[in-house]
């Protein structure tokens, strides 16, 4: 069932709102630039950005298929990754596991595939689920050394044969091959090389998705054709050019890929494809004490880019809330849920 206009529009509205952020000093990239990005993405999609990714997952990942995920950002001081992305990129797997039957590659940094296993864990824990949608989701590392990555790149194609590939606040490439940080800063060393990825699914016609916030992820490639000069001896810009067939444009990456799977539960009438606000607590938890760090104040507390726990919870919440048939009465509970 497709998603009503009204509500495809309320769900891009509420994954971009601005609320302040905690702890953000100057950078190459600019918070402001969030409407420039959402409406270059909007030109280039025609529709509701979560919507239009969804509808494009749901028709071209059958069941049985493989869809290939990733996501990671692992740099100095955040040795393990951030909180904005694989939160994400494990919500919107298990949307596409349950609503889908579909089996889930999530590909990221070494270092990171602690921090993933246990925001997975986390979630099917709190969902209690986990028999029905855990096992097919398999989280692997991805080289950062460019040669290895685009062997490993290859292999992993021709094995896989995936219908779908994602991409969750992972940072792209300029121009000029380099990845930036939203400081400017030159983090390429530490990057899994996934973006080798995404020329092999454009040759093979597969749908792309790339969900990010900033410009300097991959699939944004495009969208902010004037950004500014980075911080490093390249000289080039911080925006990716890495493109994707749907960007999806959100202010944290997390609540694009919400938004997404939220899009999905409508989709397919099954509100328990995305996940509760109680879930979301025990994610964030569980990835900090994985080593994930906010990736904006470098700290631990389960916070999101300077954005705090109870403003991450409400998110999900009112997603929920606007998944669930008749938004439900006043202090039901959120229905738990996907059929059997």
């Amino acid at each position: 069932m497709p998603a009503a206009s009204g509500l495809a529009e309320l769900l891009d509205r509420l994954i971009t709102l601005e609320p302040p952020r905690n702890g953000v000093g100057p950078g190459a990239v600019s918070p402001s630039d969030l409407d420039r990005l959402y409406r270059a993405a909007r030109h280039q999609v025609k529709r509701p950005l979560a919507d239009g990714a969804a509808d494009l997952l749901l028709r071209r990942v059958r069941a049985g298929d493989r869809l290939l995920l990733t996501t990671g950002l692992v740099a100095p001081g955040i040795p393990r990754g951030e909180t904005d992305g694989p939160a994400g990129a494990v919500a919107l797997a298990r949307a596409m596991i349950l609503g889908r039957r579909v089996r889930v590659v999530l590909v990221t940094e070494a270092s990171a595939v602690p921090v993933l296993e246990g925001a997975a864990d986390a979630l099917a824990a709190s969902e209690g689920d986990r028999a029905r949608w855990r096992a097919d989701l398999t989280v692997l590392a991805f080289p950062s050394d460019p040669q290895a990555a685009t062997v490993e790149a290859r292999r992993l194609w021709r094995a896989l044969q995936p219908s779908a590939l994602v991409s969750v606040e992972k940072l792209g490439p300029n121009a000029k091959g380099v990845i930036h940080n939203m400081l400017g800063q030159d983090v390429t060393a530490t990057q899994a090389r996934t973006d080798r990825l995404f020329p092999l699914a454009r040759r093979a016609r597969v749908l792309t998705v790339g969900i990010g916030d900033r410009g300097n992820e991959i699939g944004l490639g495009g969208l902010l054709p004037r950004a500014g000069r980075c911080a490093c001896p390249c000289g080039g810009s911080v925006a990716c050019v890495i493109r994707a067939e749907v960007p999806v444009v959100a202010f944290s990456s997390n609540w694009g890929a919400y938004g997404v799977a939220a899009a999905i539960a409508v989709r397919l009438g099954q509100p328990g494809l995305l996940h509760q606000a109680s879930s979301e607590a025990h994610i964030l938890r569980r990835m900090v004490r994985a080593g994930a760090v906010d990736g904006i104040t470098r700290r631990r507390p389960p916070t999101v880019d300077g954005g705090g726990l109870p403003l991450q919870t409400a998110i999900v919440g009112l997603l929920g809330a606007l998944v669930t048939p008749g938004f439900g009465p006043p202090g039901r509970k959120h229905p738990r849920r996907t059929p059997k």
